[in-house]
């Protein structure tokens, strides 16, 4: 059966799922722009409260996530792989927990200004989640795979980007250590905003693998 055909065939309730993919990375791109928003003020007053309502971006991740474990533990037919909608969920989900990891380290490192680095990839992070908007939205016809496979390879460049900006802050991190315990502190940060864009990298796999999958 081809993939339109299944899409006419299957029910509202069946096709819910990308409803709830789409809501997740919605999620994820409003948490991105958050994140780079408040850092670029340079202002730790703030920081407090970027927490709190990542926290909540976290939740929102979260809820979605289970409720698309409880449909796929109930529902017969889905509109792509059950493996697919999984992995495509909880990468999703990781990259808001990846976020939310680096907010609680800014108050609980107390940090007072964020390196370069950290903006400079927290707009690489936005940019990647925007499109990821686009591709999980794709999802629902797989009409264009050009246009996909074009995004996908963004993406990619989106992640070796802030690849090149984490190695060169942790090798100037380790240039000059004078400090042993700033040093964890920052590479700890480092690690976990350049993971979220790793998670990114992650789910336009899965997009693109499912895609593939249908063709």
């Amino acid at each position: 059966m081809s993939m339109n055909a299944l899409m006419r065939w299957l029910k509202p309730r069946e096709m819910v799922f990308f409803d709830l993919l789409e809501s997740a990375t919605g999620n994820a791109y409003q948490a991105a722009q958050l994140f780079d928003r408040e850092v670029r003020t340079g202002d730790p007053i703030r920081f407090a409260e970027l927490r709190r309502q990542m926290k909540d971006h976290e939740h929102a991740g979260d809820d979605l996530t289970h409720e698309i474990v409880d449909r796929l533990n109930q529902t017969f037919v889905t509109p792509i792989e059950r493996e697919d909608i999984l992995h495509l969920a909880h990468a999703i989900d990781d990259v808001v927990d990846c976020l939310h990891a680096v907010c609680e380290r800014l108050i609980l490192y107390r940090i007072s200004a964020v390196k370069p680095a950290i903006t400079e990839m927290s707009s690489l992070l936005v940019e990647g989640a925007g499109e990821l908007l686009h591709l999980v939205r794709s999802l629902r016809s797989m009409s264009n795979r050009k246009e996909i496979r074009d995004r996908i390879r963004r993406v990619h460049t989106l992640e070796n980007k802030a690849d090149s900006i984490y190695h060169a802050a942790l090798a100037e991190l380790f240039e000059d250590p004078k400090d042993p315990i700033q040093l964890i502190k920052w590479k700890e940060i480092l690690e976990q905003v350049e993971a979220a864009t790793d998670k990114i990298e992650l789910v336009a796999k899965v997009v693109g693998s499912t895609v593939m999958k249908n063709a």
